[in-house]
């Protein structure tokens, strides 16, 4: 595809990995796998991920949000696809009208569906312990008796999420898992019949047999991005990689500085390169999900400090595997990097690490199958098109 040509940067997807990824997870789980593509499939993009993985046999897509479903539907996806997000009332029409599965988490949900008037398939969120979204198991009854009174809604499915899947202590995830059980009894003997049960995610399936019931649902796994899935017998591929062109290669003299506050200092005469990627593109951007704590802060400051005076604090693009360091600071799309005595020049092509999620979503997505170029996604190559 030519469009490829006229990107100066790009996330290069393969898509042969994604379904190597989802083949190694079921030999390893079995069963019935609910493939997630929210956030944009983890910043590799929702469509061609999410056919990806049909034809691979998920059973299932999973999103958050309202809007991620219709990009799969208005994508030609007919696949059954599970919102997390319980619909708000002016959301719900559109559950019935693309054939989307709703999540109940209440009465109030419940009876936001009923309104709708039109069959809707369903799956309850049960809380077991994370106390997020999802009912008690003191309300469950009446949920359920409530369930039994709306002939336009079928409870196909019953959920919840693990806390603590990724920690060391099992303690908290076999107390989910045992607390599920209890409500999945509860339903059965409530009556109801051909109930998809599923509580697992990525690292509950792998490590906790007893919890992978009807289903598990599997996100970053399926994306390579699991590091403990070697260490519990699931090789992973990695489908990833940020790449750039050069666009400037220049000659730095000895005492010269590069960039917003003059930060980095040449030592000695060197060529530079300059690649438009920068924090505004997701280049060194991390997520802060967790709350900032003082034994966090002296850890991260500890390991700052000892990277400095070994000298090992530096961030790198690379060059077919060779590291270039970056110089000074990163602007918004753009950063420098020393390229040394390699035979660089404008329109070569280098890589850089970047984190999936933080990925900027205008970032062009260059999709592979057999080792060549299968699909673009990009406003650039959009542009292309209707000339």
């Amino acid at each position: 595809m030519n469009e490829i040509n006229s990107l100066c940067h790009w996330l290069e997807i393969d898509l042969d990995k994604l379904a190597a990824n989802f083949a190694a997870v079921q030999d390893k789980v079995g069963g019935d796998i609910i493939a997630v593509v929210k956030n944009d499939a983890y910043g590799f993009g929702a469509v061609q991920c999410a056919k990806t993985f049909v034809e691979a046999g998920a059973k299932m897509l999973a999103v958050t949000t309202l809007y991620e479903a219709l990009e799969l539907r208005e994508a030609g996806i007919s696949a059954p696809v599970l919102v997390f997000l319980p619909p708000l009332p002016g959301e719900a029409a559109y559950f019935a009208e693309y054939d989307l599965t709703a999540t109940v988490d209440s009465q109030f949900t419940l009876q936001t569906l009923a309104a709708v008037g039109q069959p809707l398939n369903c799956h309850i969120k049960l809380n077991t312990g994370m106390n997020r979204l999802g009912v008690d198991t003191e309300q469950l009854a009446d949920l359920l008796a409530a369930f039994k009174q709306q002939d336009n809604l079928h409870l196909t499915g019953a959920y919840s999420h693990l806390a603590t899947a990724l920690e060391q202590d099992k303690t908290f995830a076999e107390h989910q898992i045992a607390e599920f059980e209890r409500q999945r009894q509860q339903i059965l003997q409530a009556g109801f019949e051909g109930v998809c049960f599923h509580l697992a995610n990525s690292a509950g399936a792998l490590r906790f047999p007893q919890a992978r019931f009807d289903a598990v649902r599997l996100g970053s796994v399926l994306y390579g991005q699991l590091g403990m899935a070697k260490s519990l017998g699931v090789a992973l591929a990695e489908p990833f990689r940020a790449k750039a062109r050069i666009v400037a290669v220049r000659d730095l003299k000895k005492g010269e500085t590069v960039g917003y506050g003059r930060e980095f200092c040449a030592p000695r005469n060197m060529r530079i390169a300059v690649v438009p990627f920068g924090y505004g593109d997701g280049f060194g951007v991390q997520a802060a999900a967790r709350p900032l704590t003082v034994k966090d802060s002296v850890q991260t400051m500890s390991r700052n400090v000892g990277k400095l005076l070994l000298g090992r604090y530096q961030r790198c693009l690379y060059y077919q595997g060779k590291p270039l360091a970056v110089l000074g600071r990163v602007a918004m799309q753009s950063l420098m990097v020393d390229i040394g005595d390699l035979p660089l020049a404008v329109g070569d092509v280098v890589e850089a690490p970047m984190r999936r999620t933080s990925a900027s979503a205008r970032l062009p997505r260059v999709y592979l199958q057999n080792g060549e170029v299968c699909a673009v996604r990009s406003y650039v190559s959009a542009a292309i098109r209707q000339e």
